[in-house]
């Protein structure tokens, strides 16, 4: 799934990333950016971008002396506004 000749800018490449994040769960950026076959730096700043609206999620690791960013999408039931939520899962106080 890589975007061999394809130079995805804007919003197109967030979505793309977003997307591409959810299908390949817990890649490091330096691991995306080699799939995608963009710079580690495009794909920095677009994980940021997805992590300050709250779609992804970084942890970071260490492996071989190297501290890897790991990027995880958000599941989808924490992105559901608290009204939903509650519909969904009522507090036992509230099923009686």
């Amino acid at each position: 799934m890589a975007t061999r000749g394809m130079e995805l800018r804007g919003d197109l490449a967030v979505d793309y990333l977003y997307e591409f994040v959810n299908q390949n769960r817990g890649l490091s950026i330096y691991d995306l950016a080699k799939k995608l076959r963009w710079s580690t730096g495009k794909v920095y700043n677009i994980v940021k971008v997805l992590e300050e609206v709250g779609l992804v999620r970084t942890e970071k690791s260490e492996e071989g002396g190297r501290i890897k960013k790991r990027v995880y999408p958000i599941d989808w039931n924490e992105l559901l506004p608290e009204d939903v939520k509650k519909e969904l899962h009522p507090s036992s106080s509230e099923r009686l």
